[in-house]
């Protein structure tokens, strides 16, 4: 049986292991980076799997639930670039969407 099909059968998320890890996070958008496809972005510029949780998207607020998967050094540089756009990246102490 192959390893993805043995991960779902386990109730082990697939992806997880060899090295990854999944980190939940809150994004808080300025106003001129609502429009940016900034999580797609994140993905293809850091290699990491996306998946957003909950967000609340308006012409002057953007707030996002993300979970990111991926190696640690990865998801600290993809944080880092975030940071560097002008983004507000707060971890999610508590699973609360879930």
């Amino acid at each position: 049986m192959a390893a993805a099909a043995r991960a779902r059968l386990s109730g082990t998320p697939r992806g997880v292991g060899a090295g990854r890890v999944t980190e939940r996070i809150y994004l808080t958008y300025p106003l001129r980076l609502i429009t940016e496809p900034l999580i797609y972005e994140l993905g293809t510029q850091f290699g990491l799997r996306t998946n957003i949780r909950g967000a609340t998207v308006s012409d002057t607020l953007g707030l996002v639930a993300l979970e990111v998967e991926g190696s640690r050094a990865a998801i600290e540089r993809g944080i880092a670039w975030l940071r560097a756009q002008g983004v507000t990246v707060e971890p999610i102490e508590k699973n609360v969407i879930e």
